[in-house]
């Protein structure tokens, strides 16, 4: 028997990843990207008390905020954070997001950014955004490893219902990336 994918509405679920996506994985920020001006640094708290740094760029948190206050995503963490990724949102000055279960982030075997094609084995954050679409509700997943994980992963299924992107690890989301996010939430309103 041949089952129906329910139709997808209503507002995106948006799942955010911090490193590489809000915190550039660099020592220095890429200018190129944004001015000197707009980045910030500060620390969260992780696991067993240790202090983590972060380096954001305030347009994309300002973006985060918009999108949040204008209710066009439901925004959910979905990052190796998982729950200290709450700590970063608080160090940003973030709304409170609540963080997507991932009980597969528990059971992975392999190193966090193994590529699927070499383990053959799921990536643990995808089931995550497969039962966003499977709920009938649009996908947003911003997440820096998306491009390379997702080789080994059939997503042409997903259509216009979900937007992915893998922003550069060392600047995280881009003015590019940012104007395409909003495009595509445009569609979703």
């Amino acid at each position: 028997m041949l089952r129906r994918r329910p139709a997808v509405s209503g507002v995106p679920i948006w799942l955010l990843d911090i490193d590489g996506v809000i915190n550039a994985v660099t020592d220095e920020p890429d200018r190129r990207v944004w001015p000197e001006r707009e980045w910030i640094r500060t620390t969260a708290p992780s696991n067993h008390d240790l202090e983590w740094p972060i380096l954001a760029a305030t347009p994309v948190l300002d973006f985060l905020r918009r999108v949040h206050e204008q209710g066009r995503a439901e925004i959910w963490w979905h990052s190796t954070w998982q729950h200290n990724s709450v700590n970063v949102g608080t160090a940003l000055g973030l709304p409170v997001w609540p963080v997507r279960e991932s009980p597969e982030f528990g059971t992975q075997e392999t190193e966090l950014a193994t590529p699927l094609a070499r383990t053959r084995q799921t990536w643990w954050k995808l089931p995550a955004a497969q039962r966003v679409l499977a709920q009938g509700r649009p996908l947003l997943w911003t997440d820096d490893d998306a491009r390379r994980q997702l080789r080994a992963a059939d997503t042409r299924p997903w259509g216009a219902s979900a937007l992915v992107v893998a922003p550069p690890v060392e600047a995280g989301l881009t003015p590019r990336q940012l104007r395409r996010i909003d495009r595509w939430l445009t569609n979703w309103s």
